[in-house]
């Protein structure tokens, strides 16, 4: 074999000689290209200085258009968000462009793929359902700050509202469902985005290889975080489009400093409760992010292809909370669990859903998610919470022969799945703790409920007087269950309320006066006090409002854990005299837990209704304002309160005083029949008339 020789010096010298020549060729060329381009760039910006409507910022549009279509490709995948608007929120179109606002705010448009604004059936009226689309239209547009890749900004309108900055896609996505259930709702719109992910796909709009992320946000919340998304397809998809978790779930900020490894768990009532982290799980995450037994529940993070292949998404579920915490169960016992992330990296501001009063289940969502993932009466975790159950005073029984416990889910597909017991164990330690406390006594309680269910309840300190027994003899016991007597809605007294348009199917939120009482003024009535007449004597000797008696009782709810009698205060007027409305607001009215004014207005801010009736406009004729009135509170709050109050817009209501005479023992003791206390547990009760 013959080694090939060196090429001659002569040639050697000439190559040399042509690489210099072709270098400084290349160099001479990259300057013209350079300088073209630059020359370019300045035409172009004198064409958006002088004339906006030339064809090079028309181009411009098209590739801002182009970007927020297809986004950067797989190693950037885009977001799909879904929220879901129900009748817990007193206004669903503010909670809504609410949690809309904070998405144009915190992420870059070109990693949205949609917005889907569901709204639940019968959260809107048609009149606001008309206006729906267009308000969030104009969020579409830009009219809220947004993101374009690192461009912050928003769109300023002229005086003909018409706006001279680029266009954009549409992002956002308005749903209107016949469906009550929250994980329906999202089941229905992860439907609509694996539709429009095909049609990307379809004209290479999107790379097959881009794993959309799935975001569940709750409505009236708020992210905080922007650029968050970069941390969660971090943690999601990982490096090399390996994925290091199934979900994410954000750190809710609060008014207190967030401490490291606080997350949630639930309790065995299924409520939501704070729990920390191990020293070894946030060792191992550098303190980065770390598990969390339950989502935190604002906003959850999760690959698009995890959230189809949840194995159980049971639609009866009636609230965000409890279809939360199912997708919870999902996550750790079929898949890898769950990871909360630093509250630097990504934060949420808790909106309405997350409050005390509305992070909880109804009784029949808890039951069919102890049959389902507890193994019901057949396990011993389940048999225990089934237990507290009935010892809280829920009947199973009439939630079996109502239907509420009717198509469980399907349990085979949790065969491959670990089991409840390992969750506890490994996972939710604060309920084991309570399943290992409750475990020496568990035959104590199940004995101490079956006396209970006997009707065996205490024997009061004090009988009822003769007088009060012969009284309550002449009433029968009724059923407490709600029984729908609307007829559809078409007939007096249940033809239901008028919004302020006045067209029917409004519904009042009762609740919203507590939330957010006005100041007392107390002006005009200081003169009169400071008379002092016979009116004021007997206000300041013979009214007599038991602060301490109350406070008392408030402290014994609180450690006991037994709520208070929750008191709906309904209050007649007619529109001329709603001027005495709003000292009814400032005073008495905002210490009950729902108020309402029955009118012949519909006023929100008032919190007037107008409640149309039989027969005319007249005092002779009130007895049928109250009846219409009676039938809407039974329509629509029933089940929410305990007691009811009506009285007319010239009254005083002493709320303390009343609350503490509703728990006095003569009255639970009435309402029982008279002879024993009341266990919580009853089913039926003797109506009680007190006036």
């Amino acid at each position: 074999m013959v080694a090939p020789s060196a090429p001659p010096k002569h040639l050697r010298s000439r190559r040399r000689h042509e690489q210099k020549v072709k270098k400084a060729a290349i160099t001479k060329l990259a300057f013209i290209v350079l300088s073209a381009i630059a020359v370019c760039m300045l035409i172009l910006f004198g064409s958006f200085s002088s004339n906006p409507n030339r064809s090079l910022r028309s181009k411009f549009h098209n590739i801002v258009e182009h970007y927020e279509l297809t986004g950067y490709g797989p190693s950037h995948p885009r977001a799909a968000f879904t929220i879901v608007a129900t009748n817990d929120l007193s206004d669903p179109l503010e909670s809504m462009s609410k949690a809309i606002r904070s998405i144009l705010s915190t992420t870059d448009r070109n990693r949205i793929l949609v917005i889907c604004a569901v709204f639940q059936q019968g959260v809107l009226t048609k009149e606001e359902a008309k206006n729906v689309e267009l308000e969030l239209q104009k969020l579409d547009q830009g009219a809220t700050t947004h993101w374009h890749g690192m461009t912050k900004h928003k769109h300023e309108g002229n005086q003909d509202g018409q706006t001279d900055e680029h266009q954009h896609g549409h992002k956002i996505k308005v749903m209107f469902l016949d469906s009550s259930s929250v994980a329906e709702s999202r089941k229905d719109a992860a439907s609509y985005i694996h539709l429009l992910i095909k049609n990307h796909e379809d004209v290479n709009l999107k790379s097959d290889q881009e794993n959309v992320i799935s975001v569940l946000l709750r409505p009236d919340s708020e992210i905080e975080t922007e650029h968050w998304i970069d941390t969660v397809t971090h943690g999601l998809i990982g490096t090399d489009n390996k994925k290091t978790s199934n979900a994410i779930s954000f750190a809710a900020s609060s008014t207190e400093t967030i401490s490291q490894g606080e997350s949630k768990s639930a309790n065995l009532e299924l409520k939501p409760i704070k729990s920390h982290a191990s020293k070894e799980a946030l060792s191992l995450t550098q303190g980065q992010s770390y598990p969390t037994p339950i989502v935190e529940g604002a906003v959850t993070a999760m690959t698009l292809e995890t959230f189809k292949n949840l194995p159980i998404q049971d639609s009866a579920l009636d609230s965000h909370f409890a279809s939360d915490l199912e997708m919870s169960f999902n996550l750790w016992m079929c898949a890898d669990g769950i990871d909360i992330v630093d509250s630097l990296r990504a934060k949420t501001t808790l909106g309405l859903l997350q409050h005390k009063d509305k992070a909880g289940t109804s009784p029949s969502s808890v039951a069919r998610l102890v049959n389902t993932w507890m193994g019901g009466k057949k396990k011993d975790i389940g048999r225990q919470v089934l237990q507290i159950m009935e010892d809280g005073g829920i009947n199973l029984k009439h939630l079996e022969d109502a239907g509420k416990l009717h198509d469980l889910p399907d349990l085979t597909k949790l065969k491959h799945c670990r089991s409840f017991e390992w969750y506890t164990k490994n996972v939710n330690v604060a309920m084991d703790k309570e399943l290992t406390h409750l475990a020496p006594i568990a035959e104590d309680i199940i004995s101490n409920v079956g006396e209970v269910a006997d009707g065996d309840g205490e024997i009061p300190s004090k009988p009822l007087s003769d007088i009060n027994k012969e009284i309550i003899s002449t009433a029968k016991m009724v059923d407490l269950e709600f029984v729908d007597a609307s007829g559809g809605h078409v007939e007096d007294p249940h033809r239901g309320a008028m919004d302020e348009n006045e067209l029917f199917g409004y519904v009042h939120d009762e609740t919203a006066l507590r939330k957010n009482p006005p100041k007392f003024k107390f002006i005009k009535e200081q003169a009169q006090c400071d008379t002092q007449d016979g009116t004021m004597q007997m206000l300041t000797k013979k009214v007599f409002v038991d602060f301490a008696a109350h406070e008392a009782a408030e402290r014994q709810a609180e450690t006991s854990g037994k709520p208070r009698a929750k008191i709906f205060c309904l209050v007649y007027t007619i529109e001329k005299f709603h001027d005495r409305i709003p000292a009814i607001r400032e005073s008495w009215g905002q210490k009950c837990d729902g108020f309402m004014v029955g009118s012949t207005k519909t006023d929100k801010e008032l919190g007037t209704v107008n409640i149309p009736h039989e027969g005319p406009e007249e005092y002779n004729n009130i007895w049928q304002k109250v009846r219409s009135m009676w039938s809407y509170i039974y329509d629509n709050y029933y089940e929410d309160y305990d007691w009811f109050h009506i009285g007319g817009d010239d009254l005083y209501l002493l709320v303390e005083n009343l609350r503490l005479f509703l728990e006095s023992e003569e009255i639970q003791l009435a309402a029982n029949g008279g002879q024993r206390l009341p266990t919580g547990k009853e089913t039926t009760q003797l109506p009680l008339f007190l006036g």
